[in-house]
């Protein structure tokens, strides 16, 4: 067949790049139209028709509009690509999937205007237009009604739990270590581990230490408790049978396994055993410091008026076998003598990896639209789509094949001009005049990682 003439004139004036963003909640999902595909269809029809050209597809599944905007991962992800400039365009089928909620409207709503991106609905059949107060009135009208349906809806689900509380039926999956839930929904004593649970509470009643304890459990049992698990199984109240959470109360809500009376003796022994950070206690490099062997964070200590920092996973698991402490002090010198080669070996290896990635991408992307652009001329040729959709997507194609090939201005570049300053003459006596407070905010702001072996040894750093 021979090849069709292509008229070369521009039928697209210009991109719009559109982010379609989906939510359902559980029980929604079970409703014709609202499902995940269902949306999904219907929003990638509707830009496809319009010339639209999709960057993003964003899911919150079984995430109810009652959520708080930062537990909606994806539509935080949305968000970050609106700030970075990749979207012009936010669609959606309905308003509610959006937003239940006027205040978190106005957030997201100058976030976007800041970034001169523009969002639309495609069933809710009238307009939204955001330019004119009569517009915002409507919308603050429609939001509020879908905030008071989520309301209502709230305190019907609190009914619910009120009542499952007060019947001893459980509110999710997740259960104490020593129990399970049963087919009534209940929980139900697994005697096994009901009697590790009641093994820990008389040994640390003897020892009146929780790692003594942790250890016993993991050398008798085999069970690897954390120190945070154990303290939260001493102090959970379903241990001996009370549910008392969030406002909600029954003292007969499942079986005890551990007598009242010497629950409460543990509560007292706990109180009395913790201990609060003493004042002036900074650990310099709390939360970049990590262990070799294991990746784990070390954790500091105080020992003889000198700041150490130890492996924990060592130290509380036994499942790390790095079993030394390294001095704090000992690691401020290393780094003021080594920063500098670790820098130069970061920036070369981080050129090196950055060159690598982007000629990888490129060579990627650009393969894939030389393929796409075959395919479509392969398409028109035996009359699979006309005219009109191919130079539709022919200029998408084209444009999107060009801006790879176009040099990149604003590239990204490792700035590590922070750290550089630490190295410069006269730093350290600077360094030496601040306080504990200071030298952590020094180190964590320039600083992502160390990692520090059992032998004491830096064995590599990586910089912001």
């Amino acid at each position: 067949m021979a090849y069709k003439k292509l008229i070369e004139e521009s039928v697209v004036p210009g991109l719009v790049r559109v982010a379609l963003y989906i939510r359902v909640s559980g029980e929604e999902q079970k409703i014709k139209g609202l499902s995940l595909e269902s949306q999904q269809e219907r929003l990638e029809a509707y830009a496809r028709e319009r010339g639209w050209v999709v960057v993003g597809v964003y899911i919150d599944a079984a995430k109810t509009a009652r959520k708080k905007l930062h537990k909606r991962t994806e539509f935080q992800r949305m968000l970050d690509s609106v700030q970075r400039g990749e979207v012009d365009m936010l669609l959606f089928t309905r308003l509610d999937r959006w937003f239940r909620s006027v205040s978190d409207y106005y957030k997201v709503q100058e976030v976007l205007e800041a970034h001169d991106c523009e969002w639309k609905t495609i069933d809710d059949g009238e307009g939204y237009d955001t330019t004119t107060a009569s517009g915002r009135l409507y919308i603050n009208i429609k939001l509020s009604i879908a905030q008071n349906e989520a309301d209502l809806d709230g305190e019907r689900i609190d009914v619910v739990f009120d009542s499952k509380v007060q019947h001893g039926t459980v509110l999710s999956g997740s259960c104490p270590f020593w129990c399970k839930v049963n087919d009534e929904k209940r929980l139900e004593i697994i005697p096994e581990k009901a009697a590790i649970l009641q093994d820990a509470f008389d040994y640390y009643e003897i020892s009146t230490s929780q790692r003594a304890t942790i250890k016993r459990i993991r050398d008798t049992y085999g069970v690897n408790w954390c120190d945070a698990t154990f303290r939260r199984m001493l102090h959970d109240e379903l241990a001996i049978g009370v549910y008392n959470k969030r406002g909600r109360y029954n003292p007969e809500f499942c079986p005890a396994v551990i007598d009242k009376e010497q629950f409460a003796r543990v509560q007292e022994l706990s109180k009395r055993n913790s201990r609060s950070n003493p004042s002036g206690k900074v650990y310099i490099f709390t939360g970049i410091l990590y262990c070799d062997e294991c990746h784990h964070n070390m954790v500091g200590y105080l020992s003889h008026g000198l700041y150490y920092y130890r492996c924990n996973y060592h130290f509380q698991r036994d499942l790390c076998h790095h079993n030394h402490s390294a001095r704090e002090s000992r690691i401020e010198a290393w780094l003021f003598e080594h920063l500098g080669d670790e820098i130069e070996k970061y920036e070369l290896a981080w050129n090196v990896q950055a060159a690598e990635k982007k000629r990888t991408s490129a060579s990627v992307d650009r393969a894939t639209l030389k393929r796409k652009l075959t395919k479509l001329k392969e398409l028109y040729v035996d009359d699979l789509i006309d005219i009109e959709e191919y130079k539709r997507d022919y200029q998408t194609y084209t444009a999107a094949l060009n801006k790879l090939n176009t040099p990149v201005v604003d590239e990204e570049h490792l700035n590590l001009s922070g750290v550089r300053q630490i190295i410069s003459k006269g730093f350290r006596e600077i360094y030496d005049s601040l306080t504990r407070e200071e030298k952590r905010t020094l180190w964590k702001s320039v600083i992502r990682e160390i990692r520090i072996d059992n032998d004491q040894n830096i064995t590599g750093i990586s910089f912001f």
